[in-house]
C-alpha cells in the first residue's frame, strides 16, 4: 500500500491526532489512560474503574487565578479594549455612596472628583440628615480641598457647620476651630472657644490660667466687635485667679463659693484687706442680692444668728426691729425658716412686707403675734375669734388673742 493510501484509510484517520483544532473536548480529555494496550489488564491499579472510584478534590478557580487577573481574561475574550480598563475606578452616584455611608458600608469618597459632584454629596447628606455621613463628608472636603472653599461652603450650610464645630470642639482641636470660627466671620465665637479650652486644659492650675489668660484678653477679647460684657467677664475671672493665688485656694473655681469662703473664715477682716469679704465683692462687682443671699446662709447654717440679725434687722428710734434687704421679703421669709430663724426674727420679717401682703405671710407662716395685731387693726372681731378658735388653748398665742378681744380701746366693727 502506497504511503499515501496508507493515510486516507479510514481506520488511520481514526487514529491519527488531528491538528485543525488546538483545544482538547472534554470527552477527549477523559478518555486518555482509558484506551488498553495490548498486555495491559482492566483490572490494573490504574484501571479506568479504579480512577473512577477516586474521588478528586475540587479546587476553585480563584485559588489558581486571581480575581483581577480572571476580570482580565474575561474582558480579553470579549473583545473589548483592556487597555482603558486596567487601573480605571469605577464610576459611583452620589445616591450610591450616600446609601453606603448610612448603611455604614466601605465606600471610596475618592470616585468624587470634580466640585460640582462633592457639592452634590455634601448636599445630599444634610438632605438626608445623617450626623455620621455629613461629618464624613466634611472631613473629605477638608482633606481635597482648599479650606477656605471648604469654610465658605459650610458657612453656607449651618448644619454641616455645627457638625464639624462639635467635631474639632471634641478632638481639641482648637487651632482649626479658631481659624474657621474667624474666616466666617465669628471672632466672638473663637475668643469664647479658645478660653473655654485654657479652662479646660488647665483646670486648677492657677499659674497656667494666669500665664494664658491675660494674653488672651488682649488679643482676642479687647478686640472690635467682641462683646464688651465677655471682655469684663475674663477680666474678672483674671482677678478671681489673682485672688486664688494670694489665698491659695485653687479649688475655689467661681466666684459665689469664693465669698463663702470669706464669709466663714475671714468676717472680720477689714475692708481694704484682699480677703475681706466686702473687698471681694468689690473686686468681683457681686450683686448686692448674691452678697446677701450668701451672708446669709453662711451665717444661718454656722447658728451665728447674731450676724444675719445685724446685717439683716435694723431698728427705728422706737425701738422697734424691722428687716432691710435685697432679698425680696418673702423669699427672706421662706429661707429664714428653712434655716431655723426663731419668731421673733420671723415676725419682724413679716412686718417689713408690702401691707397687703403682710396678713397672707403670716397666715401661711404661722407668726400668730402678727395675724393678732393685723386683725385688732382691722377692728375685725369675727375674724379674730375664729382664728383663736385655730390656737392650741393655754398658749401664749391663745392668751395673747384673748386679751386683745377683750381690749375696751378697740372698738370692733362686728
Amino acid at each position: 500500500m502506497d504511503d499515501d493510501d496508507y493515510w486516507n484509510t479510514s481506520e488511520t484517520k481514526a487514529q491519527a491526532l488531528s491538528f485543525d483544532d488546538d483545544v482538547l473536548s472534554p470527552q477527549e480529555i477523559l478518555a486518555i489512560g482509558k484506551k488498553t494496550y495490548p498486555g495491559q489488564k482492566e483490572d490494573g491499579p490504574f484501571s479506568s474503574a479504579n480512577i473512577t472510584a477516586v474521588k478528586t478534590e475540587q479546587l476553585p478557580l480563584t485559588s489558581l487565578v486571581s480575581p483581577k487577573a480572571l476580570d482580565l481574561i474575561l474582558l480579553a475574550q470579549s473583545g473589548k479594549d483592556t487597555s482603558k480598563n486596567v487601573n480605571q475606578e469605577p464610576t459611583e452616584t452620589t445616591a450610591v455612596t450616600l446609601k453606603r455611608l448610612i448603611l455604614g458600608r466601605n465606600c471610596s469618597l475618592h470616585v468624587h472628583r470634580s466640585m460640582k459632584s462633592k457639592t452634590e454629596l455634601l448636599d445630599g447628606a444634610i438632605a438626608v440628615g445623617d450626623g455620621n455621613a455629613i461629618l464624613t463628608v466634611v472631613l473629605f472636603l477638608i482633606a481635597t480641598l482648599n479650606k477656605k472653599l471648604v469654610y465658605e461652603l459650610l458657612h453656607s450650610r449651618p448644619s454641616a457647620l455645627n457638625h464639624y464645630i462639635s467635631f474639632l470642639q471634641n478632638e481639641g482641636k482648637i487651632t482649626e476651630l479658631t481659624d474657621l470660627l474667624a474666616m466666617i466671620g465669628r471672632s466672638p465665637d473663637a475668643a469664647i472657644a479658645q478660653f473655654q479650652h485654657i479652662v479646660k486644659t488647665q483646670g486648677n492650675n492657677v499659674e497656667g490660667l494666669l500665664n494664658k489668660m491675660p494674653n488672651l484678653l488682649a488679643n482676642h477679647f479687647n478686640q472690635p466687635g467682641v462683646d464688651a460684657h465677655q471682655a469684663k467677664m475674663v477680666a474678672d475671672y483674671i482677678k478671681l485667679l489673682e485672688w486664688q493665688r494670694y489665698a491659695k485656694k485653687s479649688d475655689l473655681s467661681a466666684v459665689l463659693p469664693s465669698l463663702a469662703y470669706t464669709c466663714a473664715h475671714h468676717w472680720n477682716e477689714g475692708a481694704g484687706n484682699i480677703m475681706s469679704p466686702l473687698t471681694l465683692c468689690q473686686r468681683q462687682q457681686i450683686p448686692p442680692l448674691q452678697y446677701d443671699w450668701v451672708v446669709l446662709n453662711v451665717h444661718a447654717k454656722a447658728n451665728k444668728w447674731d450676724i444675719v440679725e445685724s446685717l439683716f434687722t435694723k431698728k427705728d428710734w422706737l425701738g422697734r426691729s424691722s428687716v432691710w434687704s435685697h432679698i425680696p421679703v418673702e423669699a427672706l421669709l421662706g429661707r429664714l425658716r428653712t434655716l431655723g430663724a426663731d419668731q421673733r426674727l420671723l415676725a419682724a420679717c413679716v412686718r417689713a412686707a408690702a401691707q397687703h401682703d403682710r396678713l397672707r405671710l403670716a397666715i401661711n407662716y404661722k407668726i400668730h403675734p402678727v395675724v393678732i395685731e393685723i386683725y385688732a387693726k382691722q377692728k375685725d372681731r369675727a375674724a379674730l375669734t375664729n382664728y383663736k378658735m385655730t390656737l392650741n388653748p393655754q398658749s401664749e398665742e391663745y392668751i395673747m388673742a384673748e386679751n386683745t378681744l377683750r381690749e375696751p380701746s378697740i372698738k370692733w366693727k362686728n
